[in-house]
This record gives structure tokens, sequence and C-alpha cells, in this order.
């Protein structure tokens, strides 16, 4: 959880026996990634768990200033990778390790449209956003006694999509997410945990907050 969103988090879990631990974590940075996504899970109290639950969230949009065609500076597209793709992967290996004595164990992408459909602008966004659902979905078909889940909440007003607003070269992009009805982040936050909950799901597909 992070320090800016854990007086949420401590708000909704009011009523319930919880713990909260904020944690800031670079993902981008190479050297030690593997035990500062390890320290992460060591924050779980060590006791018996009936499951264990990983939603993935972490990543950036591109400079959506650029076009596919220029894109060409190698260090920004290796960072740029290392940080939404590797780290992703990374997080999601080191949690099934540590947490695979636990009988159940869930690992939730969450994804976007843009996994699906191409975006002008966002061409680095969309070829990561589709790379994270397809390893999830091989994670799934490696894995039968994982519940894997990608998630697609809709589009929520942020700091990302205020940039991406300004930013974008492409019109359609621009008028997207000025037209575009935002949904709330608790409304798309109960779907996900309803279909969780339900379990009625395949494993490693894909649902839309508004499928």
């Amino acid at each position: 959880v992070s320090t800016q969103s854990t007086g949420e988090v401590k708000c909704a879990t009011e009523g319930f026996k919880s713990a909260v631990f904020p944690i800031s974590v670079d993902f981008s940075a190479r050297q030690g990634l593997e035990g500062r996504c390890g320290a992460i899970c060591d924050q779980a109290p060590d006791i018996k768990y009936e499951e264990a639950v990983l939603i993935n969230n972490h990543a950036s949009a591109n400079h959506s200033g650029d076009k596919m065609a220029e894109f060409r500076d190698v260090e920004y597209m290796d960072t740029y990778m290392f940080l939404n793709m590797t780290s992703f992967q990374v997080l999601t290996s080191v949690f099934l390790e540590r947490f695979q004595g636990v009988e159940r164990r869930v690992c939730v992408n969450i994804s976007s449209l843009a996994s699906l459909q191409p975006m002008p602008s966002l061409g680095f966004y969309c070829t990561i956003k589709a790379a994270r659902m397809m390893a999830y979905k091989v994670l799934a078909a490696e894995n039968p006694d994982i519940r894997v889940l990608n998630w697609s909440p809709g589009p929520m007003k942020s700091a990302m999509t205020d940039d991406i607003t300004k930013n974008t070269h492409s019109d359609s992009i621009r008028q997207f997410f000025q037209s575009e009805p935002w949904i709330a982040t608790d409304e798309s936050a109960a779907k996900m945990l309803k279909i969780l909950a339900d379990n009625n799901y395949t494993s490693g597909e894909q649902i839309d907050v508004y499928d």
C-alpha cells in the first residue's frame, strides 16, 4: 500500500480485523529488486493464511507525445520495459514463492482496454499492457492451482490521464479522455472483489468492468 492511499485503506477496512503496512518501493531500480519485492511480502505477519492475493498495479504511461515510428531511444525503452514488465514479473514470482504454502493463491493484473485496442500516442503503454495480460494468461495455463485474473477497471481520472490529455499528439485520444465518463474507483474495486469472491471466472481471462 502506498503512503498516499494508507488513510483510504484504513478507512475501508474499518470494522475488520486488518493490518495496513505503508511501503514505498522503487520498481525502476535494477539492483536489489528481488530483495525489495521480498521485503513487501515479509511485511505480512508470520501466521497461517487461507488465501494470499496479489493485486499488481504498478505501471506508468509512455511519453504520449511520441509516435511508435519515432521511438529509438534505447535507454528510455529499456528503462520503461524494466519498470513496467520486468519488475511486474519479479514481484509476481517472489509473491508466489513466499506464499507457496498457502492453500489458495490469487494473482490479479490490473489491465486496461489498451491491452486489446491500439491507442495512438500510447504505443509502449499498449505493448506493455498486452504483454502483462499474456504473461498472466500463461501463468494460469502453467499453474492450475493458482487463480489468475486480468482485471480491466475502466477509465479513471488520475494524474496519468491528465498528463496524456495534455501531451498526446493524437486528437482522438485527447477527445477520448476529455469525453470519457470516469468510473469511480470504489465502484470498480467492488465489482472486482465480487468477481474474486464468486470465483466463477476462467483463470487467466481478462474481464472488463463493463462486461
